[in-house]
């Protein structure tokens, strides 16, 4: 039950609007809530690979046999909408006037007149808006003939319609864009997974709402925060993209009596990393150089809508741009030793968290890929070496997800290469050295040789399985293409040796060594190379620093993958 407090927008009784739990049922019209899983595991799978829908509020739109299809309701973006559908940065959307010169179609507040733009809600990762094809849906309750006949309704009060159709009520109405929600994407499910997901796993309720509550909702989560006058308007928190509209989620919580269940998972690592989804998402500062154009709107020639295959979608297909194409590069990176970004915010905290902090080794590049192995990764597996009737275990290192492109598609587990630094092994002939590095790669009979000989010693040995491998799909693409963009830095000759040793002391990975090695990886990371003490950049609305976060998810990371 809600109603809005006029000068802070707070919510507080009212008998108008209503919400209850509907124990499963789905329809058309249906508010569908992410819940938290009762499992900690779980839950940091999620946080680490599936942001996007996180304490997501979803608006069923159509329930078929085998599919449920909706928009996301609590995602708005401070992103506007020009004409012919580009997408632009925030304050610079498309001010339309009912009449040239007039000021229909504006507000005032005070001397000042605000134009109505098109702003843009996250609707799904489906068709969203930095997709190709981008899928367009509007929200209003313009309950006229006009408003009727270009629309279906959703819920009482509530109508969907297309752009097209949207712009149709505008010119036969005299309304604004400000009257319409503007969502471009789309999410859904398989229906048998859904029903899974929420009678097994416990992840989604189902909640049945009348429409005012939902228009009262998405109109406190229109405001625009670079707006001079926002101070002065009726604004939630989660009118702020980066809030990722947790509050509005809590909201509707509490109205279906769950708001213990709500409160719990407050501030949690989950909520922290949505918000920054959020932030690199759907919030674009002014001051931002760049530009976050949509492509074109082009409906189909029936008019019909192109119905999307949810099932298909990567959703992680879109997270990174492959790198841009320009002069070939002649310098080689076999046998450079290079370590992930120390950016403050490090691009490998939404994704890929087991590059976070990473120490490389490049083995490969040539026309069609790099390759490298991660050094810092060691896993709970052991890997025996027999010298001389003596048994001795050495703990096996994550190299990455790839497995060697010699091996044959039966084999289940990538092929060991063992690594070894020692001088000593160029003059006996043994193994064969990456690059100039100084670090050899060999065969388990090649290390075992080596040290039977008095050249190397147990603890001088890596044991490596699988490969990171970076596609070439133009000539600056590669690790080298990452390293410009500054993804990964090369770690200097004079430092190599440090890094090195300092991760020969690992030990193998268990619930009493995982924070040990984590804290070893990250000291020999730092020897790499001086990292400027800039301020601390802080996840939005709380005190909490964005590189710490990042050195939590990798923790999870670790956990969740390893352990």
């Amino acid at each position: 039950i809600i109603s809005e407090t006029p000068n802070e927008g707070e919510r507080s009784s009212s008998s108008s609007h209503w919400a209850y739990d509907t124990d499963g049922f789905i329809e058309r019209g249906s508010i569908v809530l992410s819940i938290p899983s009762s499992d900690p595991i779980a839950n940091d799978i999620d946080a680490l690979t599936n942001q996007c829908y996180m304490k997501a509020i979803v608006l069923v739109l159509d329930v078929k046999s085998d599919f449920i299809q909706g928009i996301i309701l609590n995602r708005p973006t401070n992103i506007g909408v020009k004409e012919g559908m580009k997408l632009v940065r925030p304050g610079h959307g498309e001010v339309y006037d009912n009449e040239i010169g007039s000021n229909v179609g504006k507000e005032e507040m005070g001397a000042a007149i605000i134009p109505h733009r098109w702003k843009v809600w996250f609707g799904g990762e489906v068709g969203g808006p930095f997709s190709d094809r981008p899928r367009v849906s509007c929200l209003h309750s313009v309950t006229s003939d006009v408003g009727k006949n270009v629309s279906e309704e959703v819920l009482p009060g509530i109508l969907l319609t297309s752009f097209d159709g949207a712009r149709a009520i505008i010119e036969a109405e005299g309304a604004n864009p400000s009257d319409f929600w503007l969502f471009c994407g789309i999410c859904g499910w398989e229906t048998e997974a859904f029903y899974r997901e929420m009678n097994v796993e416990g992840l989604w309720r189902v909640v049945s709402s009348d429409g005012g509550t939902i228009l009262e909702e998405l109109n406190m989560l229109r405001c625009e925060e670079e707006e001079e006058f926002a101070a002065q308007r009726t604004c939630d928190v989660d009118s702020d993209p980066r809030n990722a509209g947790l509050h509005t989620w809590e909201m509707l919580m509490d109205m279906i009596g769950k708001e213990d269940e709500a409160h719990e998972s407050e501030y949690s690592f989950g909520d922290l990393m949505l918000k920054e989804w959020a932030t690199k998402v759907l919030s674009f500062s002014l001051q931002e150089d760049r530009s976050f154009l949509m492509s074109d709107y082009i409906p189909n020639s029936d008019g019909e809508e192109e119905i999307f295959d949810v099932s298909e979608y990567d959703p992680a297909s879109g997270m990174r741009s492959s790198s841009v194409c320009s002069t070939p590069q002649s310098s080689t990176v076999v046998g450079a030793l290079i370590r992930a970004s120390s950016a403050k915010r490090s691009p490998y905290l939404l994704a890929d968290q087991g590059f976070h902090k990473s120490v490389i080794l490049v083995v490969l590049d040539d026309e069609e890929s790099s390759q490298g192995v991660i050094l810092n990764h060691v896993t709970t597996e052991t890997i025996t070496l027999d010298l001389e009737g003596t048994n001795v275990e050495i703990p096996v290192r994550y190299g990455g997800p790839f497995q060697d492109l010699a091996r044959g598609e039966g084999d289940s587990k990538p092929p060991l290469v063992f690594l070894l630094s020692s001088p000593s092994l160029r003059e006996a002939s043994i193994g064969v050295e990456v690059g100039t590095s100084g670090i050899f790669a060999c065969t388990k009979q090649n290390i075992t040789k080596a040290i039977n000989a008095g050249l190397a010693s147990v603890a001088d040995v890596m044991a490596v399985q699988g490969l990171s491998m970076w596609k070439k799909h133009c000539s600056r693409s590669g690790v080298r293409g990452d390293i410009e963009e500054g993804y990964f830095e090369e770690i200097s000759n004079n430092n190599i040796g440090n890094v090195w040793r300092r991760l020969l002391s690992q030990k193998p990975l268990s619930k009493d060594t995982v924070d040990e090695n984590l804290l070893i990886a990250a000291e020999a990371w730092a020897m790499g190379r001086a990292v400027p003490q800039d301020d601390p950049v802080y996840v939005f609305g709380s005190d909490v620093d964005t590189e710490a976060l990042a050195d939590e998810a990798l923790r999870r990371w670790v956990k969740a993958f390893f352990l």
